[in-house]
């Protein structure tokens, strides 16, 4: 099959040879390893700080990052001196470097999904692991994307740690500003409800899940399974909306989960103060209730990013679940 996320058990003994492997090592609280197809991403904030390749002829890692993280300077995407070839060396020379320029950019909501998923991967009593983020649906070319329609992106994807593995699909939201359109809830629920209603976990993910944790064990990240075959793991995934910082900014202000209500239902509840035009209800249904044809489950949290201590991203402390 074309297009799955996996290297080479080669790639991955160069990897571990390099300064990449022991800044990895060094940083594993806050650094994540993105397997995808022959190429590494390496995270920090849940964003993308190095592209990282092996050459065969070369047998050697080359790296590829946006020059921004290394002098502050913002590049138009076509210029040239935007995306710079390095080597690990560099990366693990310049890292605490790269790491402001990173914290300078990104959004609360990136660094809160990046501190969910590694508070979690580090706690060995959750019931749950994050083998990826930022996961994007391969197609073989332009046009095969193009003529599918689809270019959803989702936040999180977690296995359980018990057999059948079942499978998260997470989208996060931080605070009542995440949840507008055009990227809020309503564009999300399309995404997850077309990639179900495709076949596309049958058709790739799976077979991408299984690659992914493969290539994990070789990089050498702590992962709590041994090879997974496609009969370990449930046959539909499981859709999360973890919304955090749900509070209010002010006594008369709604919360996120107000709000929220507001895009999802045609009548007002959760203590909904205005509703949407057009609801999530409209299209497809209460999505609050298993029997929907497309169902989530919405896990509420007051945490923000300076007091996030939810250790278990499914199943951890989180003040509301709907449906229980």
């Amino acid at each position: 099959m074309e297009n799955i996320r996996r290297i080479s058990t080669e790639f991955a003994e160069a990897f571990k040879q390099s300064e990449l492997y022991n800044l990895y090592k060094e940083h594993k609280h806050e650094l994540f390893i993105g397997v995808r197809n022959n190429y590494l991403n390496l995270y920090y904030n849940c964003d993308s700080i190095a592209r990282v390749e092996y050459k065969l002829r070369d047998k050697k890692i080359n790296c590829v990052i946006d020059k921004y993280y290394l002098d502050g300077k913002h590049y138009d995407s076509k210029d040239k001196n935007k995306r710079y070839k390095t080597g690990p060396k560099e990366i693990y020379a310049q890292y605490e470097v790269i790491k402001s320029h990173s914290n300078i950019r990104k959004t609360q909501e990136k660094k809160a999904q990046s501190k969910l998923v590694l508070l979690n991967n580090k706690n060995l009593d959750s019931n749950w692991f994050c083998i990826d983020i930022e996961y994007v649906k391969p197609f073989k070319n332009e046009a095969a994307k193009n003529e599918a329609n689809f270019n959803a992106r989702f936040d999180i994807i977690a296995l359980s740690k018990k057999k059948p593995y079942r499978v998260a699909l997470i989208e996060l939201k931080y605070g009542k500003g995440s949840l507008k359109e055009p990227s809020g809830i309503k564009k999300h629920v399309s995404d997850f409800s077309v990639f179900l209603e495709k076949g596309y976990f049958e058709e790739h993910l799976k077979h991408d899940i299984i690659a992914i944790v493969e290539s994990q064990k070789e990089l050498g990240v702590d992962v709590p399974f041994g090879l997974i075959k496609e009969s370990d793991l449930k046959k539909v995934p499981e859709f999360y909306f973890i919304i955090l910082d749900n509070n209010a900014e002010s006594v008369k202000a709604s919360t996120p989960k107000q709000t929220l209500a507001g895009y999802l239902f045609k009548e007002k509840r959760w203590g909904c103060k205005r509703l949407a035009k057009n609801t999530v209800e409209n299209e497809f249904g209460d999505i609050t209730k298993r029997g929907n044809k497309f169902f989530a489950t919405f896990l509420f949290s007051k945490a923000t990013l300076d007091n996030l201590e939810i250790t278990d991203i499914i199943d951890g402390a989180y003040d509301e679940r709907i449906p229980e």
